[in-house]
């Protein structure tokens, strides 16, 4: 084969049940830190071992699934907010081996689905808890642009710890459902030049975060004198920021082992976990005050 530069077709592979050797990422937002760091190592993983993995960015059309089964993946990898819970049904009952990223909650059957639990909901408990013991009291929550999801795992994580810190929060203090980030920094900036008593923002992504230092700025706050800001992922921009940001890491090395490692058992229909849980780290900052390094 070496020879005469022969390429086995996958296609034929799979036909005859030898597998095509391709695995799909299905998610979000392919673009942020956090995603495109663990598709990185996941990628380096599976082309050790044989594999390539392409990605997709989620389709809210009615054949998107049908698109994705006709293509013979050998597996996929599913983050949860990529797909709606229809979609999620029609993957589960196809059969396909896969790996779901919890980062919203579920409502449907999974079956032989392994869920990877990141750490996401106690990591944002923490960036309250961490607040609070601060002093902070009156919050405002930074989503993720598009469409509100009101079942995200990070959102329930802030506001069931809110609501057990009784902290009072009102529905316009979470700042969601923006098109673009242009709209969710002017809705921001409103919010502060109307609400001074404002002395915490929580926010969704490290980027967020670093837009509402920007913010802050502008409005005449000094974080964190007068508020304090944490973001979440501890991307590159959170150390690059001034001040730096406080925030929440997650082990994405070891989220991407454990999560190959996982699909591969599937797709060899060896026996395997169905959820793998990790614990995220707070990592602290000059944005809420000393800088030191926690773990939950």
């Amino acid at each position: 084969m070496e020879k005469l530069q022969y390429q086995p077709n996958n296609i034929a592979r799979a036909l005859h049940g030898k597998g095509s050797l391709q695995i799909l990422f299905i998610a979000e937002e392919l673009s942020s830190g956090y995603f495109s760091e663990l598709v990185s190592q996941m990628s380096r993983d599976a082309y050790r071992r044989g594999y390539m993995i392409s990605l997709c960015e989620s389709r809210e059309e009615d054949e998107f699934v049908s698109q994705i089964l006709s293509r013979q993946f050998d597996g996929l990898f599913v983050s949860a907010s990529g797909v709606t819970d229809r979609e999620l049904k029609l993957l589960v009952k196809s059969g396909i081996p896969m790996v779901l990223f919890l980062n919203r909650e579920i409502s449907c059957d999974l079956r032989d689905t392994i869920v990877v639990d990141t750490g996401l909901y106690e990591g944002s408990r923490e960036c309250v808890k961490h607040l609070v013991k601060n002093g902070c009291r009156n919050f405002v929550y930074l989503d993720k642009t598009g469409k509100q999801c009101d079942r995200d795992i990070h959102w329930k994580g802030f506001f069931d710890q809110i609501k057990e810190s009784e902290i009072t929060f009102a529905q316009e203090q979470r700042i969601s459902g923006c098109e673009d980030i242009k709209e969710l920094e002017k809705r921001l900036q409103l919010l502060l030049e109307k609400n001074p008593s404002v002395d915490a923002i929580v926010a969704r992504y490290d980027e967020l975060a670093a837009v509402a230092l920007s913010v802050a700025g502008r409005t005449g706050r000094k974080v964190p004198d007068d508020l304090m800001v944490t973001g979440f992922d501890n991307d590159f921009i959170s150390n690059y920021v001034s001040p730096a940001l406080t925030t929440v890491e997650i082990q994405k090395e070891e989220v991407a082992k454990s999560a190959m490692e996982a699909l591969l058992s599937l797709i060899r229909h060896d026996g395997a976990d169905k959820k793998i849980s990790f614990t995220a780290r707070l990592v602290i900052r000059e944005s809420t005050g000393k800088k030191c390094y926690c773990k939950q």
